[in-house]
Parts: structure tokens; C-alpha cells; sequence
């Protein structure tokens, strides 16, 4: 699964009285800010270990900032992000687990993707793909329940076309609010896979947890 490139709800008003534990904390026209999703201050954006209960499987996600760079003449922040999923959260299960190492390029000023670069191993042996973007896009600054968009595809090494991706807006019934990123990516063995990536956004928009496809954070 590639990097992230480089990850919102609303709620219903309750009846009764001045009962307010039955009130959700939104409105239909509610915003919902995306700067911790989108930010490029330098440093780690976002980190937390996973876990799918139904398979019982872990996993670890690491988005980090790094220091802007210049590339063809253009200003950019390169995104890292590490992600892996094992059999156990340690011991021997963990050695050879899949990893996938991506940067995302992205124009500081404008804040449009414009290439990545991923790797994924289960090894620590593989092919490194570089990627540009069909069409320059970025996540708007701020959503609300029932927004979506689709976002554009990209160009690889080795003839690989990664199809266009979407984002939608759902809200939540404890108030928060999903932002659901669905593109595509590459496995260990270089096949292109779906990636779901979920963050739950409070209303002051802090990511209070994040899932990729069925792992999700314990942060939650």
C-alpha cells in the first residue's frame, strides 16, 4: 500500500427536554478542518500501531514531514510514509512482515501532489516505482458530511497506471467525522491493490484515529 500521500462527520440532534447527553455535536452545514490531515509543518503528522480484530493481525503507520527541497525548479515537502502489517505486535512474527515505504512530492505552495516514490518488500529486496500525477490536486482545507470528490490518477515505471481515486465525508454517531481516501497502490509482488485509508476527524479536526483497509488505530 502506498503511502499516503499522502488520510469528518456530522450528528443528529436529539429529542427531549434539555437532555444534552442525547445531542450530537453537529449540524447538517457543519466544516470540518483538514490542516491535520493536509499540514506540511515539518515533523511526524500522525503515527499509531493497528490492530484488525478479526484476523488478529498489527500493524504500524508512521507519516513524517520532512524538510522542503527543491525539485525541477519547484519547492516541495516530501511526505514519508512507513507502514507495515505482521502476525504479532512482537517476537518473530514481525521479521519479513510486508512493508511499504512511500514520499509524496508535494508543491509547498500549491499543496498538489505531484510525484511519489514507493517501495514495497517483505524482503527488505525490491522495486523502487516512481509515480507522477496526471493532473495537479489537492484536499480542500476544510469538508462536510456528504462531501466527495474524485482525485486524479498517475503515470509509473515499469508501465504501471494507478487508476483515478476518490475521497468522501461521512459522519459518525458519536459526532466525529470520517475522511475516507480510496486509491490504488501496489503490493510486494508489484500487483496493483485498493487502499482504503479512514481518518476520524473531532470538530476541532485532530485526527483521532486512522484505519487503513480493516487495520485500524488503537488511538480511538
Amino acid at each position: 500500500m502506498k503511502k499516503s500521500v499522502f488520510i469528518i462527520p456530522l450528528i443528529l440532534i436529539g429529542c427531549g427536554g434539555d437532555d444534552k447527553s442525547n445531542t450530537l455535536d453537529t449540524q447538517p452545514n457543519k466544516t470540518y478542518s483538514l490542516e491535520k490531515v493536509v499540514s506540511l509543518k515539518s515533523g511526524v503528522v500522525y503515527s499509531s500501531e493497528l490492530f484488525d480484530s478479526a484476523t488478529t493481525q498489527y500493524g504500524f503507520i508512521a507519516i513524517e514531514n520532512k524538510p522542503e527541497t527543491v525539485i525541477n525548479g519547484v519547492m516541495v515537502t516530501p511526505q514519508y510514509r512507513y507502514f507495515t502489517v505482521k502476525n504479532s505486535r512482537h517476537g518473530s512474527g514481525n521479521i519479513s512482515a510486508p512493508i511499504w515505504e512511500t514520499t509524496s512530492y508535494i508543491d509547498t505552495a500549491t499543496k498538489n501532489l505531484i510525484s511519489f516514490t514507493t517501495f514495497a518488500s517483505q524482503t527488505g529486496m525490491g522495486t523502487r516505482i516512481n509515480c507522477s500525477s496526471t493532473s495537479p490536486y489537492h484536499f480542500p482545507a476544510q469538508v462536510k458530511s456528504g462531501d466527495s470528490d474524485i482525485t486524479p490518477g498517475f503515470t509509473c515505471d515499469n508501465n504501471i497506471t494507478i487508476a483515478p481515486g476518490n475521497w468522501r465525508a461521512e459522519s459518525t454517531t458519536s459526532g466525529h467525522l470520517d475522511f475516507i481516501v480510496q486509491a490504488q497502490t501496489v503490493d510486494i509482488s508489484g500487483s496493483l491493490i485498493n487502499e482504503v485509508t479512514t481518518y476520524t476527524l473531532d470538530s476541532g479536526g485532530a485526527i483521532v484515529s486512522l484505519k487503513i483497509n480493516n487495520l485500524k488505530s488503537f488511538s480511538d
